[in-house]
């Protein structure tokens, strides 16, 4: 079963996050209180983090990074969460709440991730590649990276300091 297909908006995070959990076990995956955190961490919580910053929020400073690391491989190989490559330096990680996963325009600077609307046509390419090569689970990532308004007008700032 594959849970994300019968969730709706009108869920709370508590219901959103035991179905999640359930389907989970449906798949032979064991209920931990690890488990249940981090699912419940990411329903709330929906921008793609690294595991570092998962593993500091409330709800999982408690679990070991391990056992974090380890449940996010496993909920990555169940197609739960995705994995988001928007750093050179480590991998983040978001749910997965739809078939439609948002791309994002990341600040270079400070890291603000703000999330874009994918143009239709870039979906219809992604079903015309998928059904002319004959692939499955395919999927894509679209970021585009630069400077945000608050970090650009602060470099603006400083060139200003540095030119004069």
């Amino acid at each position: 079963m594959n849970s994300r297909h019968h969730i709706t908006m009108a869920d709370s995070n508590a219901e959103l996050r035991d179905k999640i959990v359930s389907g989970l076990q449906e798949r032979g995956m064991r209920r931990t209180p690890a488990l249940v955190n981090l699912i419940g961490e990411m329903v709330a919580h929906t921008q793609p983090a690294s595991l570092h910053d998962w593993s500091k929020r409330p709800g999982l400073s408690e679990h070991d990074p391990a056992t974090i690391y380890r449940i996010m491989m496993k909920l990555e190989h169940a197609k739960v969460v995705r994995r988001v490559n928007i750093s050179e330096r480590c991998s983040y990680f978001q749910i997965i709440l739809s078939d439609a996963q948002p791309d994002y325009l990341v600040c270079t600077d400070c890291g603000d991730l703000q999330t874009v609307e994918t143009p239709p046509e870039l979906r219809a390419m992604e079903e015309r590649f998928i059904v002319q090569a004959g692939w499955q689970g395919v999927r894509h990532e679209l970021e585009f990276f630069g400077l945000c308004p608050h970090c650009a007008q602060k470099d603006n700032a400083q060139q200003f300091v540095i030119a004069n």
